[in-house]
């Protein structure tokens, strides 16, 4: 005992190389049951926090209050035990609509907030009688072509050089779905 006492401390390891072993990615754990409540005008500090989460160039609170004060627009957020995850913001006209944002917290992508927001509000919209809804989207954005897809959307066509980025221009691809009456 006292022999190991005075030893002093352990000394350091010296590594030559990082570890070839990687943290294992936690499984991604399905959403609780979701509540979708639709806001208005007030809501736009918040939904703007949360497209500021979302993306590089978030909009602003000016933003959304007048993109939701224009005809026949509606922002409808996902929540999971109250805390907001996701909101989606369209715009309906006569028999069509068109999905003008979806975002979606980072921490909570790939986990199906956006999935479900987009079927509550293809319902919702269906029955308020839209018939063909329109989406646009950066060619770029794979895993939202896929989501889309996966909701029954189509490629109805692109537009050329339409988002402008730090290294030049990018298509936007439009995407159509229609809806049963």
């Amino acid at each position: 005992l006292v022999a190991e006492a005075t030893r002093g401390p352990m000394p350091a390891p010296l590594y030559l190389r990082g570890p070839d072993a990687k943290p294992q990615a936690t499984a991604l754990r399905k959403l609780s049951a979701l509540s979708f409540e639709t806001v208005g005008v007030e809501a736009a500090p918040l939904l703007s926090r949360l497209h500021g989460e979302s993306f590089d160039d978030g909009w602003t609170e000016s933003a959304l209050r007048d993109l939701l004060n224009m005809p026949g627009a509606a922002a409808v957020i996902a929540l999971e035990l109250g805390e907001p995850l996701a909101f989606l913001l369209t715009r309906q006209a006569a028999d069509e609509a068109e999905i003008i944002t979806i975002a979606t917290r980072p921490s909570v992508q790939r986990r199906g907030a956006a999935r479900a927001l987009l079927s509550h509000q293809l319902t919702r919209l269906s029955r308020n009688g839209v018939r063909h809804i329109f989406l646009e989207l950066a060619a770029s954005n794979a895993a939202a072509q896929g989501l889309y897809a996966a909701l029954g959307f189509a490629e109805a066509g692109r537009r050329k050089g339409y988002y402008q980025r730090k290294d030049g221009v990018e298509d936007a691809i439009v995407m159509k779905r229609e809806l049963s009456p």
